[in-house]
């Protein structure tokens, strides 16, 4: 494998690169807008503080940041690191989803079947019978919208802690859309699949929508067919609406004041419309993890100095970590328990006791109200 038959992934992972910047800058003005209930098409980019219009190239994602130093070229007021940092990271998310999924599962790269660049004349193999570049590059970009999706709500809830209905609610009609065009397992082909034993058989494989709702799937939606993908988008964003409400309603009951909020909700079913119910499952269990960890240090920092401790932690970023570890993670995660979500009697059991710790937890966690 030489550098010149790299040169096309790199290539296209730098365009990726920077659409993921440019998303970013549009994510932004999501971010900036959306809690106020403002439009994010008119007016165009402009200064808080000033109000004049942002000249296009003072706007270009990253650049027009460090040339301006963060700064209104008008006024000189300071403009967050936020817009930067979040335009960096979602460039970089976007490049790394584009690797994962476009780029190595291709079965003609110069590390699998074949040479994907023919020399002389550079001809490209764009198409191939299963995981083709074309393919991939489909795959990746459904699943960047739901990360681009991710991020924008992720950042918004941990400033404002709420998450905008106009996020998760197209997002999630996107993912049915997506789920019903590219049902499961495609790109993989249908002869892949082990139509007997689900629960204890070869690794299945992955799709837009990593699982599908059920196995051994029934006669009326066979695999690759659009009434199996419209099913398994329909019922992962059922789950994961019904699993965020389910402890929503528990909690709060047992607690006797909010704890999970109805954009975390709005959130799972948007994640379940793409991924698919099994992912959302196993993410929420992940995220409250994820979020301990990440509310240990804020509770020593307090002990340190010696101030009182808010124990209030905005859940969407860990939740959306949640589902993005879930997400890459699904080939190994996965496999670890899918004898349990193929057997309905275990599932419901294991339901059955999830809520009532949850009740338990609650209740033992619950305050009485200060005189």
């Amino acid at each position: 494998m030489d550098l010149l038959s790299l040169t096309p992934y790199l290539f296209l992972t730098g365009v990726a690169f920077v659409l993921g910047l440019m998303v970013g800058s549009f994510l932004n003005v999501l971010v900036a807008r959306m809690p106020y209930d403002k439009s994010v098409v008119w007016p165009s980019s402009r200064c808080f503080a000033c109000f004049r219009p942002i000249r296009w190239l003072d706007n270009v994602p990253i650049l027009g940041y460090l040339r301006l130093r963060g700064q209104c070229r008008r006024c000189g007021a300071t403009f967050s690191a936020r817009y930067l940092w979040v335009e960096l990271f979602t460039g970089l998310a976007f490049a790394i989803v584009f690797v994962v999924e476009a780029v190595l599962p291709m079965q003609d790269a110069p590390w699998g079947r074949g040479e994907w660049l023919y020399r002389p004349g550079l001809r490209f193999s764009l198409w191939q019978p299963g995981a083709g570049l074309l393919q991939g590059i489909v795959v990746a970009s459904a699943h960047c919208f739901l990360l681009a999706a991710l991020i924008a709500s992720a950042v918004i809830d941990g400033k404002h802690r709420i998450i905008p209905l106009g996020i998760t609610y197209t997002g999630t009609l996107v993912g049915l859309v997506v789920s019903t065009a590219c049902p499961w397992p495609w790109p993989n082909p249908v002869g892949s699949i082990d139509p007997q034993n689900w629960a204890l058989g070869p690794p299945l494989p992955l799709g837009v929508a990593h699982w599908p709702f059920w196995g051994p799937l029934p006669g009326w939606a066979p695999a690759g067919s659009p009434q199996l993908g419209l099913l398994t988008s329909l019922i992962g964003a059922a789950v994961g609406m019904t699993i965020g409400r389910a402890i929503k309603t528990v909690f709060e009951f047992a607690m006797g004041r909010e704890a999970l909020g109805i954009g975390d909700a709005d959130l799972l079913m948007m994640s379940g419309a793409f991924l698919g119910w099994q992912v959302i499952a196993l993410a929420l269990p992940v995220a409250a993890c994820l979020g301990l960890l990440g509310i240990i240090p804020k509770f020593l920092w307090a002990m340190v100095r010696r101030r009182p401790f808010d124990n209030s932690l905005a859940f969407g970023p860990w939740l959306a970590a949640g589902v993005v570890t879930c997400w890459f993670g699904w080939p190994w995660l996965g496999e670890l328990v899918r004898a349990v979500f193929f057997d309905g009697l275990m599932m419901a059991v294991l339901g059955g006791l999830s809520l009532f710790g949850l009740l338990i937890a609650g209740l033992l966690l619950r305050r009485k109200p200060v005189a």
